[in-house]
């Protein structure tokens, strides 16, 4: 398992961040990035392909969504790296189901070490319980479990200020997570099989 959450990616600059991608990930590999919602510009894909390519030094992402072909959701398989974007994390965790790429996700972490890169809605997917998300679910998801891949919840944009504490308790209150972590824009948390690391400020909340 290799697991990487952030808040975002476009303005960020954490050197450590960068430095773990690049050992992570050759120059002339490919990046499958799943998009929350289609994209039809690919405006907000070109923006996170562009972070990768001229802060990373990564220039190889291809674009899937909900409309994609099966054919390509089963070429996840063979990405050097997945990218689950932001958005709204129920349109997101909607798409990942209803084409199967939960599924191919999830084996994925699971028996190999390709890494999974959720940012914000995409790291919020990643875990056993999507409520901390802050968006509406105007598409009426009643079956709120993420993919499980860790036993933390995940609630990106942290800022601390009291609004933000009682957001996160009351999650904890409304689910069995006892454990939440709450990033700030520019830092990251990596989990592996055996470790969790922190690349910058990564406030713990416990029952």
């Amino acid at each position: 398992m290799r697991l990487l959450f952030l808040s975002n990616t476009r303005s960020n600059t954490n050197k450590e961040i960068i430095k773990l991608l690049r050992s992570w990930i050759k120059a002339d590999e490919k990046i499958a990035y799943f998009s929350s919602s289609p994209d039809p510009s690919r405006k907000y894909f070109l923006e996170i392909a562009g972070w990768f390519k001229n802060t990373v030094g990564l220039p190889n992402l291809y674009y899937l969504d909900a409309n994609s072909p099966a054919g390509e959701i089963a070429g996840i398989r063979n990405a050097a790296a997945v990218f689950l974007s932001g958005g709204n994390t129920y349109h997101l965790l909607q798409a990942l189901r209803d084409t199967k790429a939960a599924e191919l996700i999830y084996r994925l972490a699971a028996t190999t070490e390709i890494p999974i890169i959720g940012v914000s809605a995409g790291g919020i997917c990643l875990t056993r319980d999507i409520r901390a998300a802050r968006d509406e679910n105007d598409i009426g998801v009643t079956n709120h479990k993420g993919l499980g891949l860790v036993d933390f919840g995940f609630y990106p944009h942290y800022i601390p200020d009291e609004a933000r504490r009682a957001e996160i308790y009351s999650f904890m209150e409304l689910t069995n997570i006892n454990e939440i972590l709450a990033l700030p824009e520019h830092s990251g948390i990596v989990v592996s099989k055996d470790s969790q690391t922190f690349l910058g400020e990564v406030v713990r909340f416990t029952k």
